[in-house]
């Protein structure tokens, strides 16, 4: 399903404003970037120029079942032209409504006509909802706010903070940086047969199948505050098994892009 809107803006004007809020923190606004995510490539926010009296910006997000995509166009006098929302989801229906954007309040921290590095901007537009015969259901508020980051320095703490954001907005990474689907999984370099014994040697009442989840840092060591036991064992003897699983096994450490990155599996040892 589609839900399309254009509508003409005339003389409503950009404000400019050199101070507007940072974008790299997190608020009630929308995010969208051109910064490519390390696995899906999305680039979220798009400026082109039409004509050469023209420039039209666009923002896009996908969730892979709904989406929305938000186009804006001005003019040399920084007069917004239109506006477009579309709302998209996989469900194709009849009698789709369609959404109008009755207001927009954008702001802008430079002239985009003058200078496209670093450009960015903030918006907040109201959308009317309006069925098949044209009738009003309901006005909704979205917010929004975008950034170029062009030409700027990939060592930049702002540029590292978007791109780290976006791996966890794209379910890419979790918070603290562990990949959730890379490339190549992890897999086992050391030989299990000591570990097993040693473990068995603290117990007399030794699991016979110890089920534990794992972070693999990307040096191939498990992480000592990742390990999260699904076997019931006491505390004292969670530290024991937890220190000889760091101690005792080496591993090859998953890869995204061919670059080492840390991981989350399962690890499954049988006690005979």
């Amino acid at each position: 399903m589609i839900l399309i809107t254009n509508f003409a803006f005339g003389q409503s004007k950009v404000t400019i404003d050199k101070n507007i809020s940072k974008y790299e923190i997190k608020d009630e606004f929308n995010r969208f970037d051109d910064i490519a995510n390390e696995i899906k490539h999305i680039e979220s926010l798009k400026i082109s120029f039409p004509t050469d009296s023209e420039i039209e910006i666009s923002n896009s997000y996908s969730s892979g079942y709904t989406g929305h995509d938000i186009s804006i166009r001005l003019n040399k006098n920084l007069n917004i032209k239109s506006v477009t929302y579309n709302y998209r989801t996989d469900v194709v229906g009849l009698n789709e409504p369609k959404y109008i954007v009755d207001k927009i309040s954008l702001k802008l921290n430079q002239d985009p006509f003058k200078n496209i590095k670093e450009l960015r901007g903030q918006y907040i537009l109201q959308i009317n909802k309006i069925d098949s015969i044209g009738k009003l259901i309901n006005t909704k508020e979205f917010k929004g706010k975008f950034k170029t980051f062009k030409e700027v320095d990939k060592n930049s703490a702002d540029y590292k903070w978007t791109l780290e954001q976006n791996k966890i907005f794209y379910e890419i990474t979790n918070e603290n940086g562990v990949y959730l689907h890379p490339d190549k999984r992890p897999s086992l370099k050391s030989d299990t047969k000591l570990l097993v014994k040693k473990l068995k040697g603290l117990s007399n009442n030794f699991p016979t199948k110890l089920r534990t989840w794992v972070v693999i840092n990307e040096l191939g060591k498990i992480e000592e505050n990742s390990v999260q036991y699904q076997t019931k064992v006491g505390s004292e003897l969670k530290d024991k098994i937890t220190k000889l699983l760091i101690e005792m096994t080496e591993w090859y450490p998953a890869c995204v892009n061919e670059k080492e990155v840390k991981s989350k599996i399962p690890l499954i040892i049988g006690i005979e």
